[in-house]
């Protein structure tokens, strides 16, 4: 079980990380021997789940990796429901839409559409970012009673801008609005000059809640009417999934 652990925690590390990750890295991180986390990390290659840079020796995540975050797909929702409704709000708003779950304090991005509107900042499918901070972050934690919420983050939080919500009683008072308003946002939270719309769907025979989001460039769109959009589909998709939240909802006007 030990070893099973140790590499769970090295291909987590790989997951988590924007650069290749080494075996002095990984060993530091277990507290390991660099002959045994040379072994670990030649065990999971041979298994294709990481894969290593002949050049500079450091691991990324291999073919079987990718396979598995491509296959997932959490547990009561319809995977072509969720990704028809990700090329709809693109098409619909000329923006990129988004598609996460919650881990913790953080987001799991599982999916993109892309919109005509440049994204002006750099992230991959099956990268983490700071619940807190984005959106689709905010509207997912939302689901959460506000006793979670308290049980997951300390007083204060980390800013990933000078916009970012700094404590825990700001992101609680945020989230109450995100209830109320059944949309989040974010301005300038996770990235300087990007605003993101979000909101999220909880089935009722799901496992866990699906975020969808839409993201632009601070001096461009709609808020607003994308707001409205973004919603329209997420009442959509609840009432079909059976959320309350969003069962007999009065649906937001668009502005025309």
């Amino acid at each position: 079980m030990k070893t099973f652990r140790n590499a769970m925690v090295a291909l987590e590390m790989i997951a988590a990380s924007d650069q290749p990750v080494s075996v002095a890295e990984v060993g530091k991180r277990l507290d390991l021997p660099r002959s045994s986390a040379s072994r670990l990390m030649a065990s999971l290659r041979s298994g294709d789940l990481i894969e290593q840079d002949p050049a500079t020796r450091r691991y990324t995540a291999g073919p079987l990796a990718w396979r598995l975050g491509i296959r997932y797909r959490p547990i009561g929702y319809d995977a072509d429901l969720l990704a028809d409704a990700l090329v709809a709000l693109s098409h619909a708003t000329g923006l990129t839409s988004w598609m996460a779950v919650l881990n913790g304090t953080e987001i799991v991005l599982l999916r993109q559409h892309q919109g005509q509107t440049p994204v002006l900042f750099s992230v991959r499918l099956g990268q983490t970012l700071p619940a807190h901070a984005t959106a689709i972050g905010k509207a997912l934690l939302s689901r959460l009673p506000d006793e979670e919420i308290e049980r997951l983050y300390g007083d204060t939080l980390a800013r990933e801008t000078e916009h970012t919500i700094a404590s825990r009683a700001e992101l609680i008072e945020e989230v109450h609005a995100v209830r109320d308003r059944g949309y989040a946002l974010s301005r300038q939270e996770a990235f300087p000059g990007i605003i993101s719309i979000g909101g999220a769907v909880f089935g009722s025979v799901s496992s866990c809640p699906i975020g969808l989001s839409l993201s632009f460039p601070e001096k461009m769109g709609d808020p607003e009417r994308i707001a409205a959009i973004l919603t329209a589909t997420l009442q959509r998709i609840g009432t079909e999934i059976g959320d309350p939240f969003w069962q007999g909802r009065e649906a937001m006007p668009r502005p025309v």
